[in-house]
């Protein structure tokens, strides 16, 4: 695993960051959000998070803020 730094965005305001342990970009995001996430490129909204891994690369990602959760056992 690889520890990221993890911060929370609305517009170009940082308003939470975090440090977490995770095997990519992607994984750290959904593990401290518990939500699905997306490269940022793909969905240009306001809040988002900002992801740096120990070497310093930079990683852009929104969340999929409409997932409806569905039960598919029923």
């Amino acid at each position: 695993m690889v520890r990221y730094h993890v911060d929370e965005l609305y517009g170009e305001e940082v308003v939470a960051s975090v440090d977490t342990d995770a095997y990519d970009a992607l994984g750290a995001v959904e593990a401290v959000t518990g939500k699905v996430a997306y490269p940022r490129a793909v969905q240009q909204q306001q809040h988002w998070f900002r992801v740096i891994d120990e070497d310093g690369s930079i990683y852009e990602f929104n969340l999929d803020e409409n997932l409806q959760v569905v039960d598919f056992a029923k």
